[in-house]
């Protein structure tokens, strides 16, 4: 016996003596409608879609939802897709290069201003060092005060400070003490490294020198700044 779903016009069939003759409800296994048949129903003459059973109407649907999975692989290929793929590369080629520009940037910054940048960290002088860059130290901001000399026979002591005037740590100089006598003769000149090599801001080093020389009081002492560079 032929019987028709109402509902998606599915037909199947299926053992007549097996029907309650009072009716029953059954079942749709493709869209799961549910209707009442008997064993007199007549058997529909027009079949737009045949299922033999229950098992040939699941390899339809089935064959129906794999053909539904493909449809994402269709749509991979569209234009709006590859735009949007285009432009993502785009973002990140940008990205790449603004941080390529920024790494440099710094990187010459540090060249540039590696004397402040080894004032807080000296364990960079070596890397400077290293890549040929020597470091050169300026005494624009660098000034000598409480400048003290003092005479014990031959024995001349020269005590005094360094101060930084500027806003930020800076490395300090040698000084180089001068003597000459009253005519202007220069006897003696002698290096001298304050206590500290490193000044913060608006702070102050000592230093002082002990020097043995064959001079009068008159003799006349000059303190200056020794240009200094970390290459050797």
């Amino acid at each position: 016996m032929l019987i028709t779903c109402h509902n998606c016009e599915t037909v199947f069939q299926i053992d007549k003596t097996k029907i309650d003759p009072n009716g029953q409800q059954v079942r749709c296994s493709v869209c799961a409608h549910v209707w009442t048949i008997s064993a007199d129903d007549e058997p529909e003459r027009t079949l737009p879609k045949l299922n033999i059973d229950a098992n040939r109407s699941e390899e339809v649907t089935s064959q129906e939802t794999s053909q539904k999975l493909e449809g994402p692989k269709l749509r991979q290929d569209n234009p709006s897709s590859q735009k949007k793929k285009k432009a993502n590369i785009f973002t990140w080629l940008l990205r790449i290069f603004v941080m390529i520009a920024m790494l440099s940037a710094a990187l010459y910054a540090s060249i540039i201003y590696r004397a402040t940048i080894t004032a807080y960290y000296p364990v960079m002088v070596p890397v400077f060092e290293m890549a040929g860059y020597s470091i050169s130290y300026s005494s624009e901001n660098l000034s000598i005060q409480n400048l003290q000399t003092e005479w014990r026979d031959d024995i001349l002591r020269v005590r005094g400070s360094i101060v930084n005037n500027g806003s930020m740590r800076i490395h300090t100089l040698p000084i180089r003490i001068s003597i000459t006598d009253s005519s202007g003769l220069l006897l003696s000149t002698h290096e001298v490294w304050p206590d500290s090599t490193i000044i913060d801001a608006a702070m102050s080093v000592p230093f002082f020198a002990q020097i043995t020389i064959d001079a009068d009081e008159q003799a006349e002492i000059q303190v200056d700044f020794i240009s200094h560079s970390s290459e050797r």
